[in-house]
């Protein structure tokens, strides 16, 4: 018999206010050739005793490089069973918000460990306002309008 484990993920909806219009930060994976990655949100899997806050700052530092975040809170959560993609797993959707000022697009490496199967991808990440125009991949943005 096999016994599976829950994988902890955490999802972050990390927006900023710039002249009224509010902006999602979102990245794209550069070497993706025809797009079936599609745009995405910075998530990841979180540590056995890692705290959901510290969990979403240290997945959009790795995987966009934004640091000084503030969060707001959590707004949802999404549970795949063992025969979904992902699964068996818990994601924690949160939002985070960015400090004023920053670039509206660049490309970032991502870090982490030599377990982290994104360590030295590159991502075009950008700020998007919102709506957006089109869905994220894998049903990110399932609980985007929480971050109003």
């Amino acid at each position: 018999m096999t016994i599976y484990g829950i994988r902890r993920r955490v999802a972050c909806y990390v927006t900023r206010t710039v002249e009224g219009d509010v902006e999602l930060l979102v990245f794209d994976h550069v070497d993706d050739p025809d797009g079936s990655s599609g745009t995405q949100i910075p998530a990841g899997g979180m540590g056995t005793y890692e705290a959901i806050e510290d969990a979403a700052y240290r997945e959009v530092a790795e995987e966009t490089g934004v640091t000084g975040l503030t969060c707001v809170g959590q707004v949802g959560m999404q549970e795949r069973g063992i025969d979904e993609p992902g699964g068996p797993s818990v994601t924690t959707y949160v939002h985070l918000r960015a400090p004023d000022g920053g670039a509206d697009h660049w490309q970032h490496t991502v870090v982490g460990d030599a377990e982290s199967a994104d360590a030295g991808l590159v991502f075009a990440c950008r700020w998007a306002r919102l709506p957006l125009p089109a869905p994220l991949a894998d049903g990110q943005d399932a609980f985007l309008p929480a971050c109003g």
